[in-house]
């Protein structure tokens, strides 16, 4: 999947006429490299050629040219399963679930404040090639949305984090919608009505197939970076998270371990079980904090407190920081 991610930006900027040489110069990649299919290319190498990219073509909506005609295989399995939801609502969900066969930095929530809900993203490559790839998976995945899902007139707007890097009108001519620049957060709003929406190929079967190799693959799946143990850990804690639950009972439970085997196995990393539950609810609660429409209270059920008293504490330990104080830095 990372090799597919990869190879699809340095086959694009080959199509724009940046060298292979010059490619090879600023990431280590070989010809060699991208051809091969076991290949586990490490996703920073993609801020690099956005970098090439940006430099040699500045001004230019360049992802939206790239998601344009990108494969649909950008995304991996999880398009397969996305594809044979049910419905609008539970595709996004599916999408959710499994983000980390796409990258285990990868943040994604959903958060229904009707007459929205927004699908929001955040990974730290934003900052690293300022939002040029961000842009590549919201374009195709709206664009996956129209083609393959069917979802016309399902989105309401599109926020990006970042400033544009080409003319507004091109971006909402591609989207057909309005595009807002420099929010809180990347984010696909929809309406919340079209999230029951049925998909044009749903298919139970085809669906629960898919998702069992997609278990296999979550589990199985070594991000560069991490060791195969620690990223099951953290993929079953962002399982849990979708219940809002994030205590190191549920988590051992999740693992099927016990809680004394799972502190042992965290201490072998030099982490703690707290620790990695801990960044996990400081990543959903920065994500939870930069939606307007939700307050300290809802956020602090979502992230699994009994008060909110509680939360405020946590927030202000992790960032040195009290979330209104967070808030008014995202104006």
């Amino acid at each position: 999947m990372l090799a597919s991610l990869v190879a699809s930006t340095v086959q694009y900027a080959i199509a724009r006429g940046i060298p292979m040489e010059q490619i090879a110069a600023a990431t280590g990649l070989s010809r060699t490299d991208l051809i091969d299919p076991e290949a586990r290319l490490p996703q920073d190498l993609v801020p690099a050629i956005w970098r090439l990219l940006g430099e040699a073509y500045p001004g230019e909506a360049l992802a939206l040219e790239m998601a344009s005609a990108a494969p649909f295989s950008y995304f991996g399995p999880i398009a397969h399963a996305v594809r044979y939801a049910s419905d609008l609502r539970s595709s996004l969900q599916t999408f959710i679930r499994y983000r980390a066969i796409m990258s285990n930095r990868l943040q994604i929530s959903l958060i229904e404040t009707p007459p929205e809900a927004a699908v929001r993203m955040y990974h730290p490559m934003d900052e690293e090639d300022g939002g040029y790839a961000a842009e590549v998976g919201m374009a195709l995945g709206a664009r996956f949305g129209r083609e393959v899902i069917g979802m016309d007139n399902a989105l309401v707007r599109v926020d990006f984090a970042h400033p544009p890097f080409g003319s507004i009108r091109v971006y909402e001519d591609f989207f057909g919608i309005p595009v807002r620049f420099e929010q809180p957060c990347n984010a696909l709003v929809f309406h919340s009505e079209a999230l029951d929406r049925p998909t044009q190929q749903h298919d139970i079967h085809l669906f629960r197939y898919i998702q069992e190799h997609l278990d296999w693959v979550r589990e199985r799946l070594a991000v560069p970076g991490d060791p195969p143990e620690l990223t099951k850990i953290r993929s079953a804690i962002a399982h849990n998270a979708e219940r809002s639950e994030y205590s190191a009972e549920a988590l051992a439970q999740q693992m099927n371990m016990s809680l004394r085997t799972l502190q042992r196995l965290t201490q072998e990393f030099g982490l703690t079980v707290r620790q990695l539950l801990n960044e996990a609810r400081e990543a959903n609660a920065r994500q939870f904090l930069s939606d307007p429409q939700l307050s300290v209270e809802a956020i602090s059920f979502l992230l699994g407190y009994s008060e909110d008293r509680a939360f405020r504490r946590a927030f202000k330990r992790w960032t040195g920081q009290t979330p209104a104080q967070f808030r008014q830095g995202l104006a």
